[in-house]
């Protein structure tokens, strides 16, 4: 079953030109799905327990398919995996002509951000586990140990 749906990504286009292949875009959505799996392993169970727990409050899931339609997004606004394009504009033989260069780090890549990741990884309190009071209380017995 997939969190996130064509429409979710159609719906928050911004600018021109949205993709219409409901299909292609559902396609996309599955492989950011998996790869979210594959990268947080437990996000399902978590999802699962966050709506057992309060059927209202559906974080985890909205930023589960926030992060996918990002990722797809990323896609199909370079779907030719252009890393950058220079255009010389001006007269004369050496001013004419047009640079594509592909490739690079991430062009027009599905790929999981770090800031996405951080999104979806389980948030652990710091210091909560065990911790131990170095001060114990004094005791007003004839045990207690003066300051």
């Amino acid at each position: 079953m997939s969190w996130a749906e064509p429409n979710d990504l159609i719906d928050s286009w911004i600018g021109e030109n949205p993709p219409t292949d409901t299909n292609k875009v559902q396609i996309w959505l599955d492989k950011a799905e998996r790869e979210i799996r594959r990268q947080v392993p437990d996000i399902q169970a978590r999802i699962n327990a966050e709506a057992a727990e309060d059927p209202s409050r559906e974080d985890l899931l909205a930023d589960a398919i926030d992060v996918a339609v990002e990722m797809v997004t990323r896609v199909f606004l370079n779907p030719e995996r252009t890393r950058s394009v220079s255009e010389n504009i001006g007269t004369g033989p050496m001013s004419e002509g047009r640079t594509i260069t592909h490739g690079g780090d991430n062009p027009g890549k599905l790929y999981l951000a770090a800031e996405e990741l951080a999104k979806l990884k389980p948030q652990f309190k710091r210091g909560t586990a065990f911790e131990i009071d170095l001060m114990p209380a004094r005791s007003q017995g004839a045990d207690s140990w003066p300051l």
